[in-house]
């Protein structure tokens, strides 16, 4: 097991009281030994003791709400709720009313009031996430609510206040997304007032075995099973792939070990298939020479693709394109 100490891992699980003398509250997780991280986590200790509004970029996946909860664990209002918004999964249609919920009657089956994100963040913080997505009008009325920290419930004709802190993140290329019309200029300044960008996990592989150790005790502890370790070989795959899903990818990976694997150390062949070099076929080339037949190309074809599979002969129909059974008839046809 690879040993850490705080020096080691940037932002590990700690509890503290609640200002009130409430409960404890659990800070978040974020295993990090990337100098990247390191830096950002001394940034998070300052802008948690602010109330400026934070914009999060990075990749989809990298844990942008984990940040999030990190400046609010940080600050002064800790004791008060933290409410996630997705934008991306909210219609047009109900987002009005999910951020700033509506009167009885306000519309047909309003039998009675309810409140919206930004009540139900009273003294906390509100987190967007993905507020490119949010759709344009909306935004306006967003803005409008953060600049005046107060808005109107649908149907209501009395300004509500709020004391929120908001914090929103998105995935896109900000640039991009403005240009485009997706998002408004003027809400984009008004969430950036401390930008922060989240780097992927490939730009920070030295993280993959500290997660990898995390989540091998976190699932064996969550299905109470035996704790299973990586060989050497198998860590390698881990580090060497690029995971696009990033974080998120990776703990899936994770569970999915933990659940299948029927051994107690994880060898590089139990590992999903995406994760070997083989499969990936980065920087492999077939090379075929001109003036060669078509039938001369094709036996060149399967030969190196053999090759780059290391003779798995599922795995080459498969990139090929064509059945197993194929595959053979091909090969017992070069060879006559």
């Amino acid at each position: 097991m690879i040993q850490t100490d705080e020096a080691s891992v940037s932002l590990q699980r700690a509890t503290a009281e609640s200002p009130a003398g409430g409960a404890r509250i659990e800070e978040p997780v974020f295993i990090s030994q990337s100098p990247a991280i390191k830096e950002l986590r001394s940034r998070i200790s300052l802008i948690a003791r602010s109330e400026a509004s934070v914009l999060i970029t990075g990749e989809s996946g990298s844990g942008k709400e984990i940040i999030a909860r990190l400046i609010h664990f940080g600050g002064h209002r800790i004791s008060h709720p933290f409410i996630a918004v997705n934008c991306a999964a909210m219609p047009k249609e109900v987002v009005d009313n999910e951020l700033f919920g509506h009167e009885r009657e306000a519309f047909t089956g309003a039998n009675s009031k309810r409140c919206g994100c930004f009540e139900m963040a009273e003294g906390g913080t509100l987190f967007l996430d993905e507020i490119a997505e949010m759709h344009v009008q909306s935004q306006a009325k967003l803005l409008r609510a953060i600049e005046s920290k107060s808005f109107r419930r649908l149907g209501g004709k009395e300004e509500v206040s709020v004391d929120v802190r908001v914090t929103a993140a998105t995935n896109r290329d900000v640039g991009a997304a403005i240009k485009s019309g997706e998002l408004r200029e003027d809400l984009y300044y008004r969430l950036s007032v401390i930008e922060l960008h989240l780097p992927a996990l490939r730009e920070r592989r030295e993280d993959i075995p500290l997660l990898a150790e995390y989540y091998l005790d976190y699932f064996a502890r969550k299905y109470k099973m035996p704790r299973k370790g990586f060989t050497p070989e198998s860590m390698e795959a881990l580090t060497a792939y690029d995971w696009p899903g990033n974080v998120r990818e990776f703990k899936n990976m994770m569970e999915r070990t933990v659940l299948v694997c029927p051994h107690d150390q994880v060898e590089r062949r139990s590992l999903p298939e995406r994760l070997l070099p083989s499969s990936s076929h980065s920087g492999a080339h077939v090379q075929i020479p001109v003036g060669v037949t078509l039938e001369e190309g094709s036996n060149m074809l399967i030969a190196q693709t053999l090759a780059a599979v290391g003779g798995n002969k599922s795995r080459a129909a498969r990139i090929l394109g064509i059945s197993r059974k194929a595959l053979y008839n091909k090969l017992r046809g070069s060879r006559t």
